[in-house]
């Protein structure tokens, strides 16, 4: 063998125990990452995962190389798809479980309330059976000349849940209630921050945007988890 077939071959020896080094030591921050936040924050890794993981580190990849700018921050908006909206770092992926009154006016007119997937079961007996709709901006008007952002005292881009109150199945209509005067509610708008969930439910089936009357506007609600 001569001396630069021999040099080749050390150097491909040394790139491949170098990758490897590489390899482990991202294993190694990957777990020491999880290790350092709590559990839920690690079902949203997850979820990076199933959603695109490629294109998620890739994109992470970028942040770093270009200083990791605006710390957490910057790296949740670096993940998050294009088209598919990634949960802050320090919340659920999936809005679940029990959630007290946060303040007196909820207490005395839904009481508590319990998230569980599609299903919001109030304490005052009502249950809301729903399906997503769409993501709206905490910029945008849910009736004319009051934006989200405002009424709930949130950022200008937070992510609203919009979703479609269904029927029960086997039922062919979602039934009235009283907490929207005896009319069906139709649609509910959800913030979910960290503890905190705030609930607007309106009546029928209105399409919830700037030209939305101000009279289907059930309720506004707030809770924190329990």
């Amino acid at each position: 063998m001569t001396a630069l077939a021999r040099a080749s071959r050390t150097d491909r020896s040394r790139r491949r125990g170098l990758k490897g080094l590489a390899g482990a030591l991202a294993f190694l921050c990957l777990v020491l990452f999880l290790l350092a936040i709590e559990q839920r924050h690690a079902v949203a890794a997850w979820e990076a995962v199933r959603f695109g993981a490629a294109p998620a580190v890739a994109r992470a990849g970028s942040w770093m190389a270009d200083g990791a700018v605006d710390g957490l921050d910057g790296l949740r908006t670096a993940v998050a798809a294009p088209d598919r909206p990634l949960a802050a770092i320090g919340e659920d992926i999936v809005l679940t479980g029990e959630f007290a009154p946060a303040d007196e006016a909820t207490r005395q007119t839904v009481g508590g309330a319990t998230f569980a997937g599609a299903s919001i079961r109030l304490e005052n007996g009502a249950i809301l059976r729903t399906r997503p709709l769409r993501i709206a901006a905490g910029h945008e008007a849910f009736v004319p000349g009051e934006t989200f952002a405002h009424r709930w005292n949130a950022p200008a881009d937070a992510q609203i849940e919009v979703r479609t109150v269904v029927p029960a199945v086997g039922e062919p209509a979602v039934g009235a209630s009283p907490m929207c005067g005896g009319r069906p509610p139709g649609a509910v708008a959800l913030l979910h921050r960290r503890e905190r969930v705030d609930l607007m439910v309106f009546r029928d089936r209105a399409v919830i945007g700037p030209d939305t009357p101000a009279s289907v506007l059930c309720g506004v609600w707030s809770f924190v988890r329990r």
